[in-house]
């Protein structure tokens, strides 16, 4: 699969060199999309399924789509975390759609090739990018996937090349403050924000937020004070973030009015783009402070400042059951299904069911997923192993040794269930000396991890083909041969 994007590459790049000699900036993908085509992706909710009867359909209903919403979808999707589809996307995008390859795409593809694939195949399509689309851009976003891999050898000396080449930038140095605060190499984050100073590039909101976590990591608390009284007066150089960060530093140590004082401060400091992220991070901090009315007003603002989305909901019945608040559990399950939004997301529905099983409320948990299902969504393999675990605990054998093979039968990889229902539903049959049941039981695990194992074993031998003069010629055989 990945080698075929490769080979597409050449021709879609040198296509792109000769027909945008100056690519067009891309929008903001909070743009709204004037066709139906992101409905119908989103509508495809399980990552692991492919997006190209989807994109296949589009295409032969003879749709055009600007290239700038087409960008706007794998955006969002890369905010969803759905990156396999936003790859595929992206594709689709230069190859059947034809329309041209930009630095920014090639910067993005970059990045989700080290996601969905691995460090080394991003580095090999990097190779394979043509001069002229390397720049800057790309070369940033290859230093991304060497820090968020953690290879701090080769992002260094990247990092090194890019300043040879003259593309010093606060981009650069930022994932590089990222890296050795990752790997606990806090002297360096300083050496790095003070190397950004005296080479003349000017620090902004993310280098200071570095640097405030390394002053946070070491619970420095005059350091932390320091860096936020000397950067406010320049107040684009203190985001939100860095004023919530300093909160939960607060409130570990117990100073609990420094805390507010600072999270007052975030909340001033939020933006309409970030506001989804920020809200959510208020909303669980003031209840963690045990400050319900705030937690209420913060919930009135959030629902006020950003559009309906599956996240904002997640966020608050999170919330709420920390609280062990059902009755407001089931008003905002109600309010959430009432928002316009296009993909409702199975993870609310586990969450509240897991929530209804833990307290013995197995039948509204059952009720819950009826409606779903009366609405056109499939439940995960995780909800019916959910409502299995409320059987068991309230002693509901049958039923529950029914929901465990409607988990085990629809599951799929990288769902991996724990044995723990497996094991009483066996010992049930045991007890029945039902031993056809117990038979069929341990037969579907074993498929259910056979896929899991198969998948693992692929990308084994995917390993021992790039790396084939390090290993003898059976062993590849030898594991191409299992997968068969």
């Amino acid at each position: 699969m990945f080698r075929r994007l490769l080979r597409r590459l050449s021709t879609t790049a040198e296509g792109a060199i000769t027909a945008s000699p100056s690519p067009s900036p891309s929008p903001s993908p909070s743009q709204p999309l004037r066709d139906d085509l992101y409905r119908r992706i989103a509508d495809v909710g399980r990552p692991n399924l492919p997006l190209s009867p989807v994109l296949e359909q589009w295409t032969r209903e003879g749709h055009t789509t600007r290239k700038h919403n087409i960008y706007g979808i794998v955006k969002m999707l890369i905010g969803l975390r759905r990156f396999a589809h936003a790859l595929e996307v992206s594709f689709w995008m230069t190859d059947q759609m034809h329309l041209h390859l930009t630095t920014s795409d090639v910067a993005c593809r970059l990045e989700l090739i080290s996601k969905v694939y691995s460090l080394e195949k991003a580095v090999e399509y990097f190779g394979k990018v043509p001069k002229q689309l390397r720049k800057p851009q790309c070369y940033g976003s290859l230093l991304r996937c060497y820090v968020e891999a953690k290879d701090a050898e080769k992002a260094e000396q990247l990092f090194t090349n890019m300043e040879e080449m003259g593309m010093k930038s606060s981009y650069a140095y930022n994932w590089m403050m990222k890296l050795f605060l990752e790997t606990g190499q806090l002297e360096r984050v300083h050496a790095m924000f003070q190397d950004m100073k005296e080479k003349g590039v000017r620090p902004d909101m993310f280098s200071v937020d570095s640097l405030l976590a390394a002053y946070i990591a070491v619970e420095d608390f005059n350091g932390v004070q320091k860096l936020l009284d000397k950067a406010n007066p320049h107040g684009k150089l203190l985001n939100w973030h860095a004023y919530a960060s300093a909160a939960r530093l607060f409130m570990k140590s117990g100073m609990q009015g420094r805390a507010v004082t600072a999270l007052l401060e975030a909340e001033r400091r939020i933006s309409p783009k970030n506001g989804r992220i920020a809200y959510s991070f208020l909303l669980h901090t003031y209840n963690d402070l045990e400050m319900y009315p705030e937690v209420e007003r913060i919930w009135r603002v959030y629902k006020s400042k950003v559009p309906p989305c599956n996240s904002m909901y997640m966020s608050r019945i999170s919330v709420l059951l920390k609280k062990n608040d059902i009755d407001g559990v089931e008003e905002a399950m109600k309010e959430w299904e009432r928002m316009c939004v296009s993909y409702k997301d199975g993870r609310l529905i586990n969450l509240v069911v897991d929530a209804y099983c833990r307290e013995g409320l197995v039948e509204k948990a059952v009720a819950l997923v009826d409606d779903t299902i009366k609405k056109g969504r499939t439940p995960f393999p995780t909800t019916w192993y959910k409502l299995a675990g409320g059987f068991f605990m309230t002693g509901q054998l049958l039923k529950a040794v029914d929901m465990t093979r409607k988990a085990l039968a629809s599951a799929s990889p990288p769902w991996k269930p724990d044995l723990v229902n497996v094991l009483m539903s066996l010992n049930h049959f045991i007890e029945q000396k039902d031993v056809e049941a117990a038979e069929e039981m341990c037969l579907t695990c074993l498929s259910v991890l056979r896929k899991m194992a198969l998948r693992l074993m692929r990308k084994l031998i995917e390993s021992l083909q790039e790396n084939a003069s390090r290993y003898a010629p059976s062993s590849i055989t030898k594991w191409a041969v299992i997968c068969e």
